[in-house]
């Protein structure tokens, strides 16, 4: 028996309460679910045009609109996991589909409703295959030496380490540069002393009479064609005249020794003056050192400058911390040489002791000066008071020792 229309549409509303009452399906039984009903109704709906097309044409065009419908929701749920462009950057597209397309729009609108081309630059190679350079508009000039030698003013405060940073110089270049004002001393530098300061590192040097470019070059070690160079007016071939000032990149020399201001003897036995402060005159003899050496002071803190410090590769000795008044002791054994004041070259109160052994040990800055020329004394034995004088910037014991004239680290022969 056929069921009329209105039992089928009765039936279809109960079924879709059950649908409704039942826990929800997933999405591919709800496919299965769909092509089942789908089955359903074309096989239904086949029978009901063949045999009565008037009475079916109502109910066929309600199921068209239905099925319609759930077809675009099947879509809809397919295409819920792909990821559309926002709002914004589907305008910003839209509105800038290309750079060529920016840079043509701004070049016909120009002024303030001009667009911007992009903030940075792009490149795109071009179709025949050859390569261009990409146009920056930073440019980074690389740094270069200075064309000539400048002079420099020392002011308060400076240090022959710190003008040496100041202008990426070494404080070797310093001292090489100034020989004649400086003579290689740290404690001669001084406030409105002007220096010479290079444009590269080397040697400043003074043509003596009858020098030659190849003795200068084996005198600094470098190459004679070193002094062929920008800073120098100086042909190949050419003489060089005295009085002329050359730079020598790359030129190194040792640093000055300095001596006391008058050559004395350590044998014989002749007169010394007894009394006098400084330099001792005359011959002298006396009872030789032990050939080591103690620590000249109770303490042995570093208070300054160590021997050839980088920061000070002229200085001769080290800086060792004391108060004013502390007691000074000798090193090792022999003859005083040199009691008194040396203020040329920033020693203060000075008292040098020769080891008769080529050793000798010199102590400056001192406060007072408890020994005299020609005496002979002991390890240990108290020399002076620990102070200031002379050039220094607070209370030390400058302190060296030499062989034949020539500084050695004390720190090398101290226990």
């Amino acid at each position: 028996m056929v069921e009329s229309v209105e039992q089928l549409s009765i039936k279809a509303v109960q079924e879709a309460a059950v649908k409704a009452d039942k826990p929800r399906r997933s999405l591919w039984q709800q496919g299965q679910w769909f092509l089942a009903r789908g089955v359903a109704w074309g096989t239904t709906t086949n029978w009901r045009i063949t045999t009565d097309w008037s009475a079916v044409r109502p109910v066929l065009m309600r199921y068209t609109s239905h099925m319609a419908i759930l077809a675009l929701a099947v879509v809809a749920l397919l295409l819920a996991g792909v990821q559309l462009p926002s709002g914004a950057d589907a305008i910003s597209l839209a509105a800038f589909p290309s750079n060529s397309s920016v840079r043509t729009l701004s070049s016909r609108q120009g002024g303030l409703n001009a667009f911007s081309p992009p903030a940075s630059p792009t490149f795109t190679p071009p179709d025949d295959g050859t390569i261009t350079r990409l146009v920056l508009p930073q440019t980074t000039i690389p740094e270069r030496a200075r064309a000539t030698v400048i002079t420099y003013t020392v002011q308060s405060g400076d240090t022959v380490f710190g003008i040496a940073e100041k202008f990426g110089l070494t404080p070797y270049t310093i001292y090489w540069a100034n020989t004649e004002t400086l003579e290689d001393n740290p404690h001669r530098l001084g406030v409105n002393m002007v220096l010479n300061i290079l444009p590269v590192d080397g040697v400043y040097h003074t043509v003596s009479a009858g020098e030659t470019v190849a003795a200068l070059a084996e005198e600094y070690s470098v190459e004679p064609g070193a002094l062929y160079n920008e800073w120098n007016a100086l042909q190949e071939g050419s003489s060089l005249v005295a009085g002329t000032h050359l730079v020598i990149p790359g030129g190194e020399r040792e640093f000055i020794a300095w001596q006391l201001p008058q050559t004395v003897s350590s044998s014989g036995a002749g007169a010394i003056n007894q009394g006098r402060q400084g330099i001792c005159t005359g011959s002298y003899s006396g009872l030789p050192g032990r050939g080591w050496f103690t620590w000249p002071t109770a303490g042995r803190r570093i208070s300054g400058w160590y021997f050839r410090d980088p920061r000070n590769p002229a200085h001769n000795g080290i800086d060792v911390g004391l108060k004013t008044g502390d007691l000074l002791y000798a090193a090792d054994g022999g003859i005083v040489i040199f009691a008194g004041w040396w203020g040329a070259n920033g020693y203060g109160n000075l008292v040098v002791i020769d080891h008769l052994n080529g050793w000798q040990s010199w102590y400056a800055h001192l406060s007072q000066v408890n020994v005299i020329c020609g005496q002979q004394v002991s390890a240990g034995q108290v020399i002076g008071l620990g102070g200031s004088t002379g050039w220094s910037t607070g209370p030390h014991l400058h302190f060296e020792i030499r062989l034949e004239g020539v500084p050695y680290d004390p720190l090398a022969y101290l226990p």
